[in-house]
């Protein structure tokens, strides 16, 4: 998106599963949906397996969602999914909205989002109605003081993890649904220690603010190894730090020591993507790029940009530093666009044949 385990012994799966794990004391109330043993996921308009309570640890088990829309779904607050495999979901294969004190740990979520009934839009254009905008294999959207960490997420359909935020604009639900009357910023999350690859029709780790006016802050991606392979849509981007919003901020975000290889698009992307909207003190550093932006004509490990096609419209990248980065294998190390020029320092640049370390467009 540019625009981008401990496993259990225990399968859950239809309406004697769920009876069984709600037994267990490890599944919310939810009303069953038809046959399937789905239950209605609040008020979002989608159908989940798991629908977790409040101050609930989900732990140790396999949660095949298959036929539902949504693996897991949580909207209370205090949640913990620890050593879960989730699989099998239309669209999400967990889903949190709107809510505070989540946590994802040591688990597996793979082989959900090919059913989403829609493909993500361009910046500010909303899908139309009846569509799905995101659906990430974990999906945090209004989520604030959050952890995922040491997770494994792979062959997912719409990408890998999504740190975004809410409001009038929902990216988590099913549009032509009630949505919030107000913005629900988000502040304070951390997403370490992952391994992603093979997440397709988008970017392995987005950071992203949709909604006017509203903002995503201190948000931490650290330690985590994205990779793709060269000729298929596989992690379309690496890491991406953008504002989607009219008027939206993104700031106070570290992207540090993370391994990106082979993304679609560039490795680390800062992106100020809608009218009068600002990325803010994002800091790419510590990171080993290789290979990235292999859809484009030039590969990039690192790309900072300010503009937005056919017009600038007051979008800034404020106080953006790209340092310290190992980047090889790519015609351009670093690649920027706009006014808002990046403080670039001691970067360890190997650049392929005919390129340049840092390039200004």
């Amino acid at each position: 998106m540019k625009t981008s385990v401990s496993w259990g012994l225990r399968t859950v799966t239809g309406l004697a599963a769920a009876a069984t794990i709600g037994a267990l004391g490890i599944m919310g109330a939810g009303a069953a949906v038809a046959d399937t043993g789905c239950q209605m996921a609040g008020d979002s308009g989608f159908t989940a397996a798991v629908v977790a309570h409040q101050g609930q640890t989900i732990k140790n088990t396999t949660v095949d969602a298959a036929g539902c829309d949504v693996g897991v779904y949580v909207d209370v607050a205090n949640v913990t999914i620890n050593g879960v495999k989730v699989t099998g979901a239309n669209a999400a294969g967990i889903l949190a909205e709107h809510t505070t004190d989540f946590t994802v740990i040591n688990s597996t979520v793979a082989h959900n989002g090919f059913h989403a009934p829609a493909a993500p839009t361009p910046p500010g254009t909303p899908p139309a109605a009846g569509q799905l905008d995101q659906a990430f294999a974990i999906s945090l959207f209004g989520v604030s003081h959050a952890t995922v960490s040491r997770n494994t997420v792979y062959d997912n359909g719409r990408g890998g993890i999504g740190v975004m935020d809410n409001g009038p604009f929902d990216p988590g639900r099913v549009v032509g649904l009630p949505t919030y009357a107000e913005n629900v910023p988000v502040s304070d999350v951390m997403v370490s220690r992952n391994t992603l690859w093979a997440n397709y029709a988008g970017c392995a780790i987005v950071v992203s603010a949709f909604n006017t006016g509203n903002t995503v802050n201190d948000v931490t991606i650290t330690r985590n190894t994205i990779h793709g392979t060269t000729g298929d849509a596989g992690n379309v981007g690496g890491i991406v730090a953008q504002s989607n919003g009219v008027n939206s901020v993104v700031s106070n975000i570290m992207i540090s020591r993370n391994t990106v290889t082979d993304s679609g698009e560039a490795g680390a992307i800062v992106h100020a993507a809608a009218a009068g909207s600002m990325t803010k003190n994002v800091t790419v550093t510590r990171n080993v790029l290789s290979g990235n932006n292999w859809m484009a004509e030039h590969t990039i490990g690192v790309e900072v940009s300010s503009r937005v096609i056919p017009a600038d419209l007051g979008q800034k990248n404020v106080n953006t530093v790209v340092t310290r980065n190992t980047i090889s294998n790519q015609f351009y190390g670093i690649w920027t666009q706009g006014p808002d020029t990046p403080v670039i320092a001691r970067n360890d640049i190997t650049v392929t044949a005919g390129g340049a370390s840092v390039h200004f467009e």
